[in-house]
Formats: structure tokens, sequence, C-alpha cells
């Protein structure tokens, strides 16, 4: 391929990381440095893993293990984009470079996300556990919380009387307090549990919104181990090539389930990335980014908009 067919490639490509929200940053660079190489390697055939590797040794300064596998794994996911219109475009494996850790996260289907709260809710039958469990995966899905702050919850943080649908999310990560505003099915089915909650008597023992059997504030170890109970009896294991299925896991569903909606609604995901940044307590909207990279759903999203495009020589 030509160097002004890849070139156009590119642009396309760029164009979509735009659209998703997520700037190439410093890969723009480096993306354009291979496509030169490419470019001059051979004017006709698809991309090869061949030229990829080739292209990893051009330079003294590209041979550190961390580096090649950063490189590597920013032009595969252009060769991802780039195969969708050139199926004979080779996208060789990541695993080939040494020094490459990070795996693609593992994100939840919404019949996955059904399944783990029923078997929540009949995890321990008749035990005031289940009716926990069923609330506190409930909430983390629906609002993307970091399993931390559910858990940190009080009972004075939950539905406070002057907002009725919110939380209030107190020193989190990085010491910043937020309010979340709950969705109004979220927010009936906490309504539900400080019901059962207060029939128990747990007002008179602990603050502690989300509780363990002993009156105590339901620990983070204690889920972790119930959820992996869960996963088993919900059949729910590693897929190949992702990270294995964790809490946190809800919450990078939650962001893909959200940026995929705006996708589906044409709403321009750039001019919500701050805003989503702030639902989630990070830092820096490029913090949201994190979620967004290595994700195939993602790029399932906004694909079809890009493939005439690109198709026709990226003008637009």
């Amino acid at each position: 391929m030509n160097e002004h067919a890849l070139q156009e490639r590119l642009t396309s490509y760029l164009e979509l990381r735009k659209a998703l929200g997520s700037s190439a940053g410093k890969d723009t660079n480096v993306l354009a440095d291979f496509v030169k190489f490419a470019a001059n390697a051979d004017e006709t055939s698809p991309v090869t893993s061949r030229t990829v590797f080739d292209w990893l040794d051009s330079t003294q300064e590209q041979r550190g293990g961390g580096a090649v596998a950063r490189r590597l794994s920013a032009v595969r996911q252009f060769l991802l984009h780039l195969s969708a219109t050139d199926p004979e475009t080779q996208v060789p494996e990541l695993r080939l470079i040494a020094g490459y850790r990070r795996r693609t996260p593992f994100v939840f289907t919404p019949e996955e996300v059904e399944a783990l709260l029923r078997c929540g809710a009949e995890f321990a039958a008749g035990e005031f556990t289940s009716v926990v469990l069923y609330t506190i995966l409930g909430l983390i899905a629906a609002t993307g919380l970091r399993a931390s702050e559910a858990l940190r919850l009080d009972r004075s943080d939950v539905m406070p009387r002057s907002k009725p649908n919110t939380l209030l999310i107190r020193e989190a990560k990085f010491h910043k307090t937020r309010i979340v505003p709950l969705h109004p099915s979220t927010a009936e089915q906490i309504r539900l549990y400080v019901g059962r909650r207060a029939l128990r008597g747990y007002d008179q023992h602990t603050v502690a919104f989300f509780v363990a059997v002993r009156h105590g504030r339901l620990s983070y170890e204690t889920l972790r181990t119930c959820f992996q109970v869960i996963l088993a009896r919900a059949g729910i294991r590693a897929r190949e090539g992702c990270n294995p299925p964790t809490l946190h896991s809800l919450r990078h569903t939650f962001v893909v389930s959200r940026l995929r909606r705006w996708h589906d609604e044409g709403v321009e995901v750039q001019s919500r990335l701050a805003h989503l940044a702030t639902y989630l307590g990070h830092v820096e909207p490029s913090d949201t980014y994190w979620y967004m990279t290595a994700t195939p759903e993602l790029l399932s999203a906004a694909t079809p908009g890009f493939l005439a495009p690109a198709s026709t020589g990226g003008d637009q």
C-alpha cells in the first residue's frame, strides 16, 4: 500500500480516536513514522508483520523492551482499524515482544451482569448477606463506583434528605469528594435496601451502609471472596486475551456501556469526557482514557461512521 493510501487510513484512524474522546497523543508521531516506513518498504502489498518488526528494529532507541512493546501496541491498534477495510493486513501478536504487560480489560455483557446480580441475590438463602451483595454489586454496576467507595459509604452519605437520589462519596481516591446522582431505578433499589437493613436492626449497631453478618462494615476482602464465588456460580470465566474478571471490571463495563450509548445516540463523546471524568472521580479527563484503550467494544461502536470515509480516501 503506498504512502498516500496509508496516510489516508491513518487520518481516518486518528479521527476515530478523536471521536472516542481518546487522543492518540504521542502515538501520533509514532504512527506517522510507521506509515512512512511501511510505505517505503512496499508500495503494493498489504502491511505485514515482517514490516512491523523491521520498523521496530530500524532505530537504536527503539530497542528497549518496554518502549518496543508500547510502540507495537500503538501500531497494532492502527492495524486493527486498517484490517476493517483491508482484511489481508497482518496484525502481529503483542506477546511476541517482551515487556508487554497490559491485556484487554474484561467487560461484562448485559447478560453476565444480570447473572451476577441473580447469583448475588441467591448467594445465601434466607440470609441478609444476599441482600447486601445484590445491592452493592448492583450499585457498582449502575454507577461505576470503585468498590472501595461503595464499601466506605455511611448511612448519612446515602439519600440525604436534601437530595434523595444522590450519593456523597467522601475523600475517595486522591482525596476527592463528589456527589453522584442515581438513576431512579437505582435509587429505588437503595431505598428497598435501607428498609430491609433497618428491619434487621443494623442502624443501632453501625454507621456503615453496607454491612457484614456481625453488624460491622463489609470488608473488601469479604466482598472480593464472595464475588469470586458468584462468578463461578454464574459460569463467568476469563476470555482469551482478556484480564480475568474482577470487581473493577464492573467499573470498566459501566464506562464502556456509557460510551457505547453515547455513540448510539450520536452524541459527541469529546464534549462529554470531562463530565464523565468528574462523575467517576478522576483527577483529569485523561485518566478516563485508560478505560477506553484496548477495548474492542468501543472501536466497534464508532467504526461504522468511519468505514465510508476510509473506503473513499478519508476525506472527512
